[in-house]
């Protein structure tokens, strides 16, 4: 075997030990007569797969994923306003637009960050070269989404939406059909060309528009007013729900006063057509006015009351037993709990005005969950006590109770077989019995991870065009939160990685635990005390990030100033992501 075989094939074993591991492929699983409550299976009546015209000239794309997608038709092309969640699904909608018209696509309007609103926008964008509107903090949103972020909201993601239910298990996803991002689907998101700050007036064929920075379920939600048809396109401010003030697979906090003051914004325009981006249209003057002031209410009332709450020093946990809808609020059908909950937007209303702390001084430093189960245990009379009055509790039909007892015994034995037993059995029940589409699959998926042994993961794989548009730095970003604290615990060492055709050069500084990343100038990188300096093509170092190229041969192919290809490899070793777990399990390390 030559040299250069000989140091490919070492570092193909250093990838094969690290960050190369492949999740197993990702399969829609069944639970044996799963049922569903009544109230959530009519829900998905709304999803019906179609193309519905709202007025003349506005189309909506619904029931093709978990967003719509919206066209105006112009006298000399289209507005697109939200692009799907894959390129798939946006091919799809496109095909169904065809049919409506041919005219070329003028412009394309982001409404907020979301990947399933921003993720199909190559599709739409690659033959027309369209303008991309957006407010000016949605590019970096999105570029956190899917650097730092990516995985644990990926993995929460894919047991809220329930991507590994069969089609009894995901009835609907509360705001839509179902997610449709996983193995086969590709992610194209095209930059915005055009942004803004808090308003801004324009035209794209012929069409008069205007967006407006409505900060809401995100920071960076915008509405579309179409004054000379008086419709407004809501983002997702409003849909047939009670909103997700808080979603559990994890989220910056949502001003609740930023989203009911932004459904004033809207109201002041007394629309004649309502278009969300998941759901269906209102349309009709006083019918919007009736819908929105209710929702903007809703949102209010959740807000005052949260408050009031925690200035009469309630916990967390009380303001979710006490604080409830009043009842007109409660029995509208925009209101139901199909996807967010008030237990869960109260609180994050506690945790976002006030942090972690509920005021209890026993949480100050609270036993850990080991010594909680131990404790558990030995209160029951031992861990073979506890366990029967977990199955105790499960035959009586206190489902929580044996989900809670049955955690505190798996982390004092995580492979006994009779806990998981019990612990599927309560999940299901849960998720059975529940009404809000979120959190039936979050049960449901946790069962299926302990019944067939693996861990909720599935992306769609980014297009090379879109890793491209990506900047470099938001690929350091993404390394730093990957150090092993232990691996570099006594490391002290700087990498260089210059890349020319980007014009670019950034500095690792790996010191005892934590990466420093320094962008350096091309005109001073050979002034850089670095023990590594690699000269690499910045898309290839993307590709290979992103998993679009084989690691081994990739970190082979770069220039090497100092250093080789087997020490580089075994630096970003230091940055394999860990692997992921079970809420319930300890962790690996």
């Amino acid at each position: 075997m030559n040299r250069s075989r000989r140091a490919i094939f070492a570092l193909a074993l250093v990838c094969f030990a690290s960050s190369c591991r492949r999740e197993p492929s990702p399969q829609r699983r069944a639970i044996p007569q799963i049922q569903t409550a009544a109230k959530l299976s009519q829900h998905s009546k709304l999803f019906r797969r179609r193309v519905e015209t709202v007025t003349e000239g506005i189309h909506v794309a619904i029931g093709f994923g978990l967003a719509n997608s919206i066209m105006i038709e112009g006298e000399s092309g289209l507005i697109i306003v939200d692009t799907m969640g894959s390129t798939q699904e946006a091919g799809e909608v496109l095909a169904e637009f065809r049919k409506i018209s041919p005219k070329p696509i003028a412009a394309v309007i982001y409404t907020h960050n979301h990947v399933d609103h921003v993720l199909g926008a190559e599709v739409f964008a690659k033959e027309d070269g369209p303008e991309i509107y957006a407010h000016e903090s949605t590019e970096a949103l999105v570029d956190r989404l899917v650097t730092e972020l990516r995985p644990i909201v990926s993995m929460r993601s894919m047991r809220m939406f329930g991507t590994f239910l069969d089609e009894k298990g995901l009835v609907n996803a509360g705001i839509g059909p179902f997610l449709g991002i996983g193995e086969g689907s590709s992610a194209g998101f095209v930059r915005p060309t055009r942004t803004f700050s808090e308003s801004y007036s324009g035209e794209a064929a012929g069409v008069a528009f205007e967006l407006v920075h409505a900060p809401g379920e995100t920071d960076d939600q915008l509405f579309v007013w179409l004054p000379e048809k008086r419709a407004l396109l809501c983002g997702d401010n409003f849909y047939w729900s009670f909103p997700n003030l808080y979603t559990i697979r994890g989220t910056p906090f949502r001003s609740l006063k930023s989203w009911y003051q932004s459904l004033d914004k809207m109201r002041d325009r007394h629309p004649r057509f309502l278009v969300p981006s998941h759901t269906v249209p209102v349309i009709g003057e006083e019918e919007i006015e009736e819908v929105l002031t209710d929702y903007r209410d809703a949102i209010q009332f959740v807000h005052d009351q949260s408050i009031r709450a925690m200035n009469m020093g309630m916990t967390p946990d009380e303001m979710a037993e006490r604080i409830r809808l009043p009842e007109h609020l409660a029995a509208k059908p925009y209101l139901q709990p199909y996807y967010g909950k008030v237990s869960w937007s109260v609180r994050a209303m506690f945790a976002g005005n006030l942090g972690w702390f509920d005021g209890d001084p026993a949480g100050l430093e609270p036993l850990s969950r080991e010594e909680r189960a131990k404790l558990m245990a030995r209160l029951a009379g031992g861990r073979g006590r506890l366990l029967e009055r977990a199955e105790e509790a499960l035959a009586d039909g206190q489902f929580q109770v044996a989900l809670e007892l049955s955690g505190d015994l798996l982390r004092l034995d995580p492979d006994d077989e009779r806990t998981k037993r019990l612990r599927i059995r309560a999940l299901v029940s849960l998720g059975e019995r529940e009404e809000n589409a979120n959190a039936r699959h979050y049960y449901l998926t946790e069962a299926l991870e302990i019944r067939d042994g693996f861990v909720a993961r599935q992306e769609a794989k980014p297009t090379a065009a879109f890793l491209r548009r990506l900047p470099a730095g938001a690929f350091f970003d993404a390394l730093a939160v990957n150090l092993d604290p232990e691996a570099s615990a006594r490391i002290d060492r700087k990498v260089l990685i210059e890349f020319p055709d980007a014009g670019q050069a950034f500095l690792v500084h790996v010191r005892r635990g934590v990466a420093e990343v320094r962008e350096v100038g091309l005109d001073l990188v050979e002034r850089e005390e670095a023990e590594i300096h690699v000269v690499a093509d910045s898309a290839a170092w993307k590709e290979m990030l992103a998993r679009l190229r084989n690691r081994a041969v990739t970190i082979a192919g770069f220039q090497y100033k100092r250093g080789n290809p087997l020490a580089f490899a075994r630096f970003l070793k230091l940055f394999a992501p860990p692997p992921a777990k079970l809420a319930y399990a300890p962790p690996s390390n």
